[in-house]
């Protein structure tokens, strides 16, 4: 990760992205990155509306950066899911002026399933839950790869 990725772990909320097809799930840190919380998710509707609800998602968090989860296939190289995230990627930073950065989400829905499963093994997850959840874990990956913070 570069500087500004520091940076903004510490002087600011970070939004983060589990991009599907289905629903975006979101997770929020609070500064300095040593929080980050589970914070819902959006359903997809189409490209436009989709965007405009990532941008007040950011807007009402006040994130200073969008953190996306870009799924890299076991050689590093992204597959088709990951050209339409990209994709995505690049149309949100032509709608804002909020840096939007990226990070490898290899493994994080089934990571976040687990541990969800493993909290209420009597309580089937709710795929919304699972979707935040992947984003906690986008998050966390985000921060640790800076090497500036630590998450719970």
């Amino acid at each position: 990760m570069n500087l500004d990725a520091a940076v903004a772990i510490q002087s600011g909320r970070l939004l983060a992205l589990d991009v599907g097809d289905s629903r975006i799930g979101l997770a929020v840190s609070i500064p300095p990155g040593s929080l980050i919380l589970p914070a819902g998710y959006i359903q997809r509707r189409n490209r436009r509306a989709d965007i405009a609800a990532i941008l007040d998602a950011a807007g009402s968090r006040d994130a200073v950066a969008i953190i996306v989860g870009i799924p890299y296939d076991a050689h590093g190289r992204p597959g088709e899911q990951a050209r339409k995230i990209q994709s995505l990627v690049r149309a949100i930073e032509r709608a804002t002026d909020i840096p939007v950065l990226t990070v490898d989400e290899s493994y994080t829905s089934q990571t976040a399933e687990t541990e969800l499963r493993q909290a209420d093994p009597n309580e089937p997850p709710s795929a919304g839950d699972i979707d935040s959840a992947a984003a906690v874990a986008i998050l966390r990956r985000f921060v640790a790869q800076t090497g500036t913070a630590t998450s719970t």
